[in-house]
């Protein structure tokens, strides 16, 4: 959620810019680049993008039941934390990320 961002001074990815994605753990299992970041309101992502995504079955509908529910609890802390008062709703704006995968190398099997 954009709005995350803003309350907490974050600054939004950029083209470029690398990531260590960690587990549950904290435990870093790849890096990837940043190559476009877009922000459109939550009702407009496009089914191109939520299939990129790749979660569950790819399906925009997947995809907006659970970053609703996702966002809902991301801007409930938030909340808690800054004082602020955001609450999700379908037109929110939302960063929208796409990135390439640096490591693990897509081939390496390991």
């Amino acid at each position: 959620a954009l709005w995350s961002y803003e309350a907490e001074e974050e600054p939004l990815p950029e083209p470029g810019d690398y990531s260590v994605i960690t587990d549950w753990e904290g435990l870093g299992v790849c890096i990837i680049q940043t190559i476009g970041v877009s922000v459109v309101p939550f009702n407009q992502v496009s089914p191109d993008f939520a299939a990129r995504e790749g979660e569950g079955d790819g399906s925009l509908e997947y995809w907006r039941k659970v970053h609703r529910e996702a966002f809902t609890r991301e801007l409930e802390e938030v909340n808690r934390t800054t004082g602020s008062r955001y609450s999700f709703t379908d037109d929110m704006p939302v960063v929208c990320e796409d990135f390439m995968l640096i490591y693990p190398h897509p081939k390496d099997n390991s």
